[in-house]
């Protein structure tokens, strides 16, 4: 809204200074955009204080704060009585309409003086005739829009009512008629529409300079019908401005007499008759309570309820303090308030500006001294770290998918990973089953940035999955809950295990590397991970490589699988020349286990007998089980089994694998091992071996 400081210097005092003025509105929450060194101002008033586009509102503003008196234009008062024109109101979107005829006297048409004019020109509207500068002025100083209509070209009664289908208008600086929107709020008379109600009247019944008759239309329209067809017709008014933010239904009759008053000064304009009304509003009179001790205990701050009474009619309101109690204020909410004044905050909203924020005391709110973090949480940001430190970005996604997703997969309908919650009426397909696995997310995931040519994915996420489970009745006689929540954490990779470097030939990302991930994970948080036998019963064995996936277990308990996204899959989801590898664990059970303290063992004086022997393992025998098997048949002082050589090879035509294990044999202070020792218990481990589990798959000695 564009004022000027010496108009609404007309309507209360206000400092010497252009500055004072400027941190007074500022501080008043009327912000200022532009001040120009001549007094013209910008302001950007709020949405919700439709009071505030005229000078009175922004006047009573500054008033509730200085304390200084309102001093308001004018009104020539206005009889009701039988309507000059026939009026007929059909639709109850028109609160209260009033018209007011007024001819002219004599030849010339009239024009306001400059000081009148003068809150035209800060606005930057151009002095057109008498009857539209005065229509202007009661909307710019008194915040009611009002409307000329040439009442010569009236045909019949004038009609406030709903649009038709088909109806066209012709409005004020268009080029030509306009569809009208059925069901629009237009004001019409017998033969055509007189102008779109609230937003701006038509040509075929604008006010000219040879206009003889004059009919003045002020009214109160729902600012909801306004605002929709302000936007429908892409016309925004002054008039729109006040009205969609809810004009005072109780200030028709004093725009309407302020417009007369204006008229009737300029001696070339005269009423006709008394002034007519459709449309009873009555004032709802809506009162709004607060406690002075809670305003003071908000503001923190003595508030006197003597100053609560003072402040609150300086804006306006009609405020008691009740004699009873000494602390219960009653406020009768203004008319121009009606809109935006409903609870006790709004009060308190009216009060901090009229006390000024910055006289208020400044204080942080009290709070309870924040908690350690939970050994949970401790352990969960540890995790965050070391998967950082590994190149993953914590990403999130959504708690919903669409069939579409699982339907990638190529999963049998029976298959667990394809049971969901689904959710009732979903409005997009894509949101319609509640997340279930978190794997076919993690290979989108993969495939959107292959689509980008980005193949160096690194990604996890802590989230939880929904599970469907049969519903039954609780003793309150409401249904259980139709699912199941399970919380993991997963992790996806794919490219390489780092980012290529000069003269760093980075390795695959590939399922070694996530048994690293593993491994480092049972190093730093002190727990006992390790990778055993994949479970063909796993939901995910059948979208992991069968021959490359294991179980992820802690203290001997499966609590996740790691593998290769199964190449079925990768096609399914269209991932080309890609392999990436997935990890998902138990999120309650990787966070509650304790961890275990390394404890520290002095180092033997005497040196480690190291042994290898070789097993020729058939296909499908893993070698961990060779691995178990000699641990469990060495004597106590072998300390480590590992496999350190593959050599693959046919054997009379059969694929054969053979694992070199190397053992390590080492005992403490002063119990020196002999060579015969460690022979025998090589030999005892080989016939374990021979005569166990492995030896029955075809397991043998290469001798």
């Amino acid at each position: 809204m564009k004022i000027h400081v010496d108009v609404l210097r007309r309507y209360t005092a206000l400092p010497d200074s252009l500055r004072q003025v400027r941190l007074l509105l500022d501080d008043l929450g009327l912000e200022v955009k532009r001040l120009n060194v001549d007094g013209h101002l910008t302001l950007e008033l709020l949405a919700n204080r439709g009071d505030h586009h005229c000078y009175e509102g922004l006047a009573r503003e500054i008033t509730g704060r200085t304390g200084e008196a309102l001093t308001t234009p004018p009104v020539a008062s206005l009889t009701l009585g039988e309507p000059p024109w026939p009026l007929r109101l059909e639709t109850d979107l028109c609160l209260v309409y009033t018209a007011t005829l007024l001819e002219r006297v004599g030849e010339a048409a009239g024009q306001l003086d400059e000081g009148q004019l003068a809150p035209l020109r800060a606005a930057g509207l151009a002095s057109v005739l008498a009857p539209v500068d005065a229509t202007n002025l009661s909307n710019l100083e008194l915040g009611q829009p009002t409307h000329v209509f040439d009442a010569d070209t009236l045909v019949g009664a004038v009609t406030i009512r709903l649009s038709r289908p088909g109806e066209r208008a012709w409005p004020l600086f268009t080029a030509e008629p306009v569809a009208v929107p059925e069901g629009t709020l237009v004001i019409a008379d017998d033969v055509k529409i007189l102008a779109i109600a609230g937003v701006i009247g038509c040509e075929e019944s604008k006010t000219t300079a040879s206009t003889r008759r004059i009919l003045l239309e002020s009214a109160t329209f729902d600012p909801v019908k306004v605002r929709i067809a302000s936007r429908a017709l892409g016309i925004h008014t002054d008039s729109t401005a006040r009205f969609e933010r809810g004009s005072d239904p109780a200030r028709p009759l004093i725009g309407a007499g302020r417009v007369v008053q204006l008229l009737e000064g300029t001696g070339a304009w005269r009423r006709v008759g008394d002034t007519g009304q459709v449309g009873a509003w009555v004032n709802p009179e809506r009162v709004v309570s607060l406690s002075v001790a809670a305003a003071g205990r908000f503001f923190g701050m003595p508030l006197p309820g003597e100053q609560v009474v003072e402040i609150l009619g300086r804006l306006g309101y009609i405020a008691h303090l009740s004699p009873d109690d000494g602390d219960t204020v009653t406020a009768y909410v203004p008319t121009w308030r009606l809109w935006d004044v409903e609870y006790a905050d709004d009060l308190y909203e009216d009060l901090a500006r009229s006390i000024g924020y910055n006289n208020t005391p400044v204080a942080l709110p009290p709070v309870d001294m924040g908690a350690l973090p939970s050994a949970a949480e401790t352990r969960r940001h540890q995790i965050d770290g070391l998967l950082q430190s590994f190149g993953f970005y914590e990403v999130f996604t959504d708690g919903f998918y669409g069939r579409a997703l699982i339907e990638n997969l190529g999963l049998p309908e029976a298959h667990p990973l394809r049971a969901h919650v689904q959710t009732e009426n979903a409005l997009d397909r894509a949101y319609s089953l509640l997340k279930a696995s978190c794997f076919p997310q993690a290979v989108e995931l993969v495939a959107l940035n292959q689509r980008v040519k980005n193949e160096q994915v690194k990604a996890y996420e802590w989230t939880r999955t929904f599970h469907p489970a049969p519903q039954h009745s609780l003793p309150s006689g409401r249904l259980s809950a139709p699912c199941t929540e399970r919380r993991v954490l997963w992790c996806v990779a794919s490219g390489t295990d780092r980012p290529r470097a000069w003269l760093d030939k980075s390795r695959p990302a590939d399922l070694f590397f996530l048994k690293g991930v593993v491994e480092e994970l049972a190093v730093a948080l002190g727990l006992n991970l390790q990778l055993g036998p994949a479970q063909a019963s796993a939901p995910l064995a059948d979208v992991l490589h069968p021959a490359r996936q294991a179980s992820v277990l802690l203290n001997g308990a499966v609590i996740g699988v790691v593998g290769e996204v199964h190449p079925s899959v990768l096609k399914g989801f269209k991932v080309r020349k890609l392999r990436p590898v997935y990890l998902e664990l138990d999120e309650d059970a990787l966070l509650a286990a304790p961890s275990q303290a390394v404890g520290f063992e002095e180092p033997s004086e005497l040196h480690p007998i190291d042994r290898s022997l070789a097993f020729s393992l058939p296909p499908k025998v893993e070698a961990g089980l060779v691995s178990e098997t000699l641990r469990a048949a060495g004597p106590p002082s072998l300390i480590r089994v590992s496999v350190v050589d593959l050599f693959e090879h046919d054997d009379g035509g059969v694929p054969t694998r053979t694992f070199t294990y190397a053992l390590t044999f080492q005992t403490t202070k002063g119990q020196a091992l002999s060579a015969d020792e460690v022979n025998a218990a090589c030999e005892a481990m080989i016939a374990a071996v021979e005569s166990g589990e492995p030896g029955a798959r075809g397991v043998r000695l290469r001798r």
